[in-house]
């Protein structure tokens, strides 16, 4: 009996460390990363620009992703800007003819840094005169389910959403997905 209840201990104490660990681990993810503009520019004076905000993860497969996605729009003719989500970036997008919004999954959660930079610009995109930008979503995490772009229906009513995306293994081409919208 007394092993049962020492493995039961040590048990709950794994359990326990466990969870300390996955909070931190979201906890440090869902903090803004802060500035980290890069820019790739046009060809021959083209003016067509593209926004890339995404919160890089643990690994760096959101940011491999966010790379991709703007090599394949910068090849198709875009200037591109790639930047984190957060108080330093602008909420006015009016200048972009595509946004792209990226952000790993932690426990079906978009990082809060995404989801609240969403919650100030949206409403803006929404109320700009003008054609509002193409607004593509995606997301990266060990699972294809979807919901995550779910909880975001509200917030994205009335904008021209394209495409929701999810990256799942490294089998998928953003390279492509970004030639493809930059073909639209």
């Amino acid at each position: 009996m007394k092993y049962i209840l020492n493995g039961i201990g040590v048990l709950f104490t794994l359990l326990l460390v466990f969870m300390v660990l996955l909070v931190g681990v979201v906890t440090t993810a869902n903090k803004p990363k802060g500035d980290n503009e890069q820019v790739l520019s046009g060809k021959d004076g083209i003016t067509k620009k593209a926004m890339i905000i995404y919160q890089p993860g643990f690994t760096k497969f959101t940011t491999r992703i966010a790379r991709e996605l703007a090599a394949g729009i910068n090849a198709g003719g875009y200037g591109v800007t790639i930047n984190h989500p957060g108080k330093h970036l602008s909420t006015d997008l009016s200048g972009y003819e595509l946004v792209i919004f990226g952000s790993p999954t932690y426990a079906g959660q978009l990082t809060k840094a995404l989801t609240n930079y969403l919650t100030q610009v949206c409403p803006q995109l929404v109320k700009a005169t003008g054609e509002s930008p193409r607004i593509v979503l995606f997301a990266t995490g060990g699972l294809a389910q979807t919901e995550e772009f779910e909880r975001l229906d509200g917030m994205l009513a009335g904008l021209n959403v394209v495409k929701k995306v999810k990256f799942s293994s490294k089998e998928q081409s953003a390279y492509d997905l970004g030639l493809e919208l930059a073909q639209k």
